[in-house]
């Protein structure tokens, strides 16, 4: 492998890592909001995920993750704010205000 491919390799590295942590944080904190029950549902699944409430590209951050199984995360994107609120009886926005609650969670965890 060349030297110019190395050190390409160790800057996607870094890159990578820098952009995980702003994203996510922590390998900790990823868990930790698996842990948590969908805050839709309010049932625990194995299929928790991290949702970010403000998108990536728009400058979200950890700090807008919220607690979602995939499926609900699946339909919070895809679903108009109308059939969003038909289905779970929650509106979008009351959602995306739950992430500073599990920032003070995550704090206070922690």
């Amino acid at each position: 492998m060349s030297r110019q491919k190395r050190v390409s390799r160790k800057r996607r590295q870094s890159r990578r890592a820098r952009l995980f942590e702003r994203n996510f944080h922590s390998q900790e904190r990823v868990r930790f909001i698996k842990s948590l029950p969908c805050e839709v549902t309010k049932r625990p699944s194995d299929t928790v995920v991290n949702a970010h409430m403000k998108s990536r590209g728009a400058g979200g951050t950890y700090r807008d993750i919220v607690p979602l199984s995939s499926v609900v995360h699946q339909h919070f994107d895809e679903m108009s704010q109308a059939t969003f609120e038909m289905t779970y009886r929650r509106s979008k926005a009351s959602v995306r205000v739950r992430a500073e609650y599990y920032q003070q969670l995550w704090e206070a965890q922690t």
